[in-house]
């Protein structure tokens, strides 16, 4: 009887290479599955973010409330509009006050830089109770602490729309002067790396060409 016939060893060395290629295929396969399903997750956790604070942004803007400053020479609206910030009163749910109405403040600071995250930009929140006894409606934040709304941004710039001065025809405006009103528009620039971001134009629900706001009827008179 012939003895059983065994393997040579280059036929050795020969399927020892193959069997590494088909494992190299398929780790490589592994971790480009991986590497997808990471950026898959990563965009939809941005998407997710960005309509969080989209939501967040308009509500504020759409809520804030024309409330004359008594303290103030002339008695001003309580609202300071600037390319960079954007400082007025509105409704916070939840929080203390007359009707939930608070100081708040939304405006742009830079990010931690790193080694390749240079020079970006994120959207805080800052807001603290209204102080009805100060001449400066927003002296009231004083060290009050920054809450992130959206990060990792290129771009962030608030614009408004309306008249200069009373009798004047409304145009977009980089900072707002008007003292007797609240702009018709806000206009929330932001951009990010990513592209693909649309502004975000808001109209204030009350007080845009002027009123006397009845706190505890909620409505202009």
């Amino acid at each position: 009887m012939n003895a059983a016939r065994g393997f040579t060893l280059l036929e050795l060395l020969i399927g020892m290479t193959l069997l590494g290629f088909i494992l190299a295929l398929l780790f490589g396969g592994f971790r480009l599955a991986a590497n997808s399903w990471d950026a898959v997750e990563t965009r939809i956790e941005r998407t997710n973010d960005e309509q969080l604070a989209r939501a967040l942004v308009r509500r504020l803007l759409a809520q804030m409330q024309p409330v004359h400053w008594k303290k103030a020479l002339n008695v001003p609206i309580a609202f300071i509009g600037e390319q960079g910030v954007l400082r007025a009163l509105a409704p916070l749910t939840g929080q203390a006050g007359a009707g939930g109405l608070r100081l708040i403040e939304l405006g742009r600071e830079d990010e931690e830089a790193t080694a390749t995250d240079k020079g970006l930009l994120r959207l805080v929140l800052r807001q603290a109770p209204v102080r009805y006894d100060v001449e400066n409606f927003a002296s009231g934040l004083g060290d009050a602490k920054s809450y992130l709304v959206l990060g990792n941004l290129d771009a962030v710039e608030f614009s408004y729309f309306g008249p200069e001065k009373r009798g004047e025809p409304p145009r977009w405006q980089d900072a707002w002067t008007n003292q007797e009103q609240l702009p018709q528009l806000v206009r929330v620039r932001l951009k990010s790396r990513e592209g693909g971001w649309s502004d975000l134009v808001v109209a204030p629900m009350v007080g845009a060409t002027g009123c006397n706001w009845d706190a505890f009827q909620k409505r202009c008179r």
